[in-house]
């Protein structure tokens, strides 16, 4: 018989699936039989492929040690002793700030450079940062959690910067997740942009969004209300994008402008794509029309977009730490120094602006 604890981190994982992890190559019509036969069990007790497992749940797993071989077994015997010492894959890469942590997620404020998920095998992108970071402190270990791997609930681009949060847990994982996909979690950027724009008031940026991958690009067309179809377009299907947009704060000198923008769905390269459909590349993006420099003397390394901001507006009661809190990511110094140059008082503004839309 095989023995496994359920850990914090893996609480709120379905039986049937938490098991197919820890046998990968076994079939799931075999792991499904073993639980009917009660040759899996939770706590002693007869159970349900989709029972949800709790922290602490003791399975016992009556497979011989040489058939668990053969199907792979990622398991952890709770008498082992536990193996601490991690060590961080990518030494060269500075600590990325952390700008909340509890129990069950963390804020990172990402660099730009720095990949959210690698893009190959050899690649160290911030994914990989969190579970050595989480090793380092002793809270996570991948024997131990064969059922879930702390990981991003958001992403942004390598050369935007911001707030990406992460969950340590699955019932953190499940419930931030479903906070965004019911739209109470609410992220707000920040971009300077070529042009100066005449909105007044905050406006609505509606779009179909649809992908290029050839060339790692989108392609937007004006929203009208009617979706357009996978064979009108060929290649992919378009899906409508949202988002609002006002502009904080214009230069007429340097012709740029500072907006304030917050996502309402999410999509890869939304907003970069959106402000240079509306005319005003960011300062920067390359690929969507800006270039490095303004009229005159500024000069962008990279892309001035910066997830700025973030607030849940309605929190689980599995995140209560995280009521009445917004939490806000300093630009990075490049961008910090151009926008002090274009608007000294751009921190004011951008409160200012936010005070607007609560």
């Amino acid at each position: 018989m095989l023995v496994r604890s359920v850990s914090e981190q893996e609480e709120g994982r379905r039986l049937d699936r938490f098991v197919m992890k820890l046998f990968p190559k076994a079939p799931s019509s075999l792991i499904y039989k073993a639980v009917r036969t009660k040759n899996i069990k939770v706590n002693g007790k007869r159970c349900s492929p989709a029972d949800r497992l709790r922290q602490g749940d003791i399975l016992q797993i009556y497979f011989s040690e040489e058939r668990a071989a053969e199907l792979g077994y990622m398991g952890f015997d709770v008498s082992e002793p536990v193996f601490t010492e991690p060590v961080f894959t990518e030494p060269g890469i500075p600590p990325v700030p952390i700008l909340y942590e509890d129990g069950k997620i963390l804020a990172f404020n990402k660099p730009v450079g720095l990949l959210s998920q690698k893009d190959s095998p050899k690649s160290y992108s911030l994914s990989e940062y969190l579970l050595d970071y989480l090793s380092q402190k002793g809270e996570y270990h991948p024997r131990q959690n064969a059922g879930y791997r702390p990981g991003l609930c958001n992403r942004l681009d390598r050369n935007t910067s911001g707030i990406v949060i992460a969950a340590k847990t699955l019932a953190a994982a499940q419930a931030v997740n479903a906070s965004i996909r019911s739209h109470e979690v609410e992220k707000v950027y920040i971009a300077l942009c070529h042009g100066q724009c005449t909105w007044k008031e905050e406006r609505m940026l509606c779009h179909q969004w649809i992908k290029d991958p050839v060339h790692n690009q989108v392609k937007l067309e004006k929203d009208n209300g009617n979706p357009i179809s996978k064979g009108e377009r060929g290649a992919g299907m378009a899906d409508p994008i949202k988002s609002m947009a006002r502009a904080v704060a214009v230069n007429k000198e340097e012709n740029v402008t500072l907006f304030r923008l917050r996502l309402i769905t999410g999509k890869s390269h939304q907003l970069r794509a959106q402000l240079a459909f509306e005319g005003f590349p960011i300062l920067g993006d390359q690929k969507y029309h800006g270039t490095r420099t303004s009229s005159s003397s500024l000069h962008a390394k990279h892309q001035l977009l910066h997830a700025y901001q973030l607030r849940l507006r309605r929190v689980p009661d599995l995140l209560e730490d995280l009521r009445e809190q917004t939490l806000t990511a300093p630009p990075p110094d490049d961008f910090q120094d151009i926008l002090q140059r274009v608007f000294p008082d751009w921190s004011s503004i951008l409160i200012d602006s936010g005070e607007k839309n609560v």
